[in-house]
């Protein structure tokens, strides 16, 4: 199907802000958000746990967020378990709380953790190739109370590679510049037991602070905006956008089909 002169005219011109502003990343605006608040606002947390039977060995759980991220993009919640020993844990569930604002948005979840088909079986060989990362079926990603959460028969995980699930959420239009996101914690459940079934991590947060989108985000809200955007996210600032440009506005001209 043809593009419209409406949505041609969308993506000209979008094209053409972004050209005219150099490509330059828009200065970061934090409202409100002084310097002693800021400081509060940490993007990572980390919580470790000794092994009941052999405390030398060490769990290490940590929550990550980017520090900031663009009005109207979509942030990333990462949740990791890695291990100092070699017990071989198995995580069997994963829970994310996140922020207030975004509990009614349901995540996209993608997997990071070892799999031995992707890897020896695959023809792979070398331990790296045995971690891969895959996403999580829509229907697999279900609300538990203020969280939500994955589960699977057992993701091994090996010393020194660590377990990664990684919960992305839109940002809602409603979110502004200079809020800072602080989510909830985390649970995780596995074997050993870190605790009762689970180890429950209220402290294992993570905040972000919302700043005004630079050019690349800006672009992709002008074409979400005409119905052109991409579901996969937002084009990055300092990516191929000058090599873009052109054929963007080269194709919508030219009337290339959808």
């Amino acid at each position: 199907m043809k593009l419209s002169l409406v949505k041609r005219g969308a993506i000209v011109a979008a094209a053409a802000a972004v050209a005219g502003a150099g490509l330059t990343a828009a200065p970061a605006v934090t409202g409100a958000v002084g310097g002693a608040s800021a400081a509060t606002c940490q993007s990572e947390s980390t919580e470790t746990v000794s092994d009941a039977i052999i405390p030398s060995i060490k769990y290490i759980f940590q929550k990550s967020a980017p520090a900031e991220v663009g009005q109207g993009a979509s942030i990333t919640y990462s949740i990791s378990v890695s291990t100092t020993g070699a017990g071989n844990p198995y995580v069997q569930g994963v829970w994310d709380t996140p922020p207030a604002e975004l509990r009614d948005v349901k995540p996209t979840v993608k997997v990071k953790a070892f799999t031995l088909l992707g890897g020896i079986l695959g023809g792979g060989g070398a331990f790296d190739k045995l971690i891969q990362e895959r996403a999580v079926a829509p229907g697999d990603v279900t609300k538990d109370n203020a969280s939500w959460r994955i589960s699977h028969t057992g993701w091994a995980i090996f010393a020194g590679q660590a377990y990664t699930a990684s919960f992305t959420y839109q940002l809602p239009s409603s979110v502004r510049v200079g809020k800072q996101l602080t989510s909830g914690g985390a649970a995780v459940r596995g074997t050993p037991d870190w605790s009762i079934g689970s180890k429950q991590m209220p402290n294992l947060t993570a905040c972000t602070t919302v700043r005004a989108p630079n050019a690349g985000e800006a672009i992709t809200g002008s074409l979400d905006s005409a119905g052109l955007g991409s579901s996969e996210g937002q084009l990055s600032s300092t990516g191929s956008l000058t090599d873009m440009i052109p054929a963007i506005i080269g194709g919508a001209v030219g009337g290339q089909d959808d």
